[in-house]
């Protein structure tokens, strides 16, 4: 029987076994099982489902549609030669679900196993293969959740995920940075800048690890990066930590950038609370504004 394969990084990908004949299905068939996976670890009545995929139509309709959907996805699930019921259960009283216990991979289920496995471990105390085995996982975000799919669950799992994506990336710059492996910590925080530029404690991080790496200039050079972005897409300053930190670099201390104080800590921390808050409403705002542009255009097409 083999197994069955599924992506849902970037776009979906289904195939039994081998990635070279891949499972054509419809993006709506797509959005079904892509659902279902997301929540394998229960059954959802069929009224959910049906409102859920089509609750633009009237109960009868809807249903019909999710039964329709629902023979289409087991032929592309359980073809001839795999038992029926091996990958999609239907319970007696019709609750439809996603079989765990049968034979699967599924990309975003390894990522977040193996990552939330990783992450109970202090980066200080974590073990050369505990940052193999994280580097190795990070390569299965091949991009964000179901792109393409702007449906309102879509966009919390594919938040949620980014989010964990993001803070392994963190974990990664604190390691190296705890060890002095400044090339590496550098390259993970400009990771997270590539992914959210306007993470201005990121910033302040690559302007030390520049200056403890004997790179004033591009310590210098981060803290302009860091200012233009958020004049550009906030219309605001750096916060007075990062600007005292550009001045202690700029004056060319000759040790190392001294550590916060507790107070500073804990001012950082719940500043740090509020822009992070402040930027996944405004990563929601901006994936709601695409999902809305796609329909309007979709609406407003010409008609044959």
């Amino acid at each position: 029987m083999g197994i069955l394969q599924v992506t849902l990084f970037g776009g979906m990908r289904i195939s039994h076994n081998d990635w070279r004949n891949e499972v054509t299905v419809t993006r709506e068939i797509q959005s079904l099982l892509a659902y279902l996976l997301l929540h394998r670890h229960r059954v959802l009545s069929r009224d959910i489902l049906a409102d859920i995929f089509w609750g633009n139509q009237n109960q009868e309709k809807a249903h019909g549609s999710l039964n329709t959907a629902l023979w289409k996805l087991k032929k592309a699930l359980e073809p001839d030669g795999i038992l029926p019921g091996t990958y999609l259960k239907i319970t007696h009283p019709g609750e439809i679900g996603f079989n765990k216990e049968s034979p699967y991979w599924l990309d975003i289920e390894e990522f977040e196993e193996k990552i939330n496995g990783i992450l109970t471990h202090s980066f200080q105390t974590a073990e050369d293969r505990h940052l193999m085995d994280l580097d190795k996982v990070l390569g299965l975000y091949k991009g964000e959740l179901l792109e393409g799919c702007y449906k309102d669950w879509a966009l919390r799992e594919r938040e949620r995920l980014r989010t964990l994506y993001l803070k392994s990336l963190i974990y990664l710059l604190h390691y190296y940075r705890f060890h002095s492996v400044f090339e590496k910590a550098i390259d993970y925080g400009q990771q997270i800048l590539d992914s959210n530029p306007l993470r201005e404690e990121i910033h302040r991080e690559m302007m030390k690890l520049y200056f403890d790496n004997g790179q004033r200039t591009l310590a210098i050079r981060q803290y302009e990066i860091c200012r233009s972005t958020l004049a550009k897409e906030l219309g605001v300053s750096p916060m007075e930590d990062t600007q005292s930190l550009y001045t202690q670099i700029f004056a060319g201390a000759d040790n190392r950038v001294s550590p916060t104080s507790s107070k500073e800590k804990i001012d950082f921390a719940q500043a740090l609370r509020q822009l992070t808050d402040a930027n996944q409403a405004i990563d929601l705002a901006k994936e709601q504004i695409q999902r809305a542009l796609h329909m309007i255009a979709r609406y407003t097409e010409p008609q044959d």
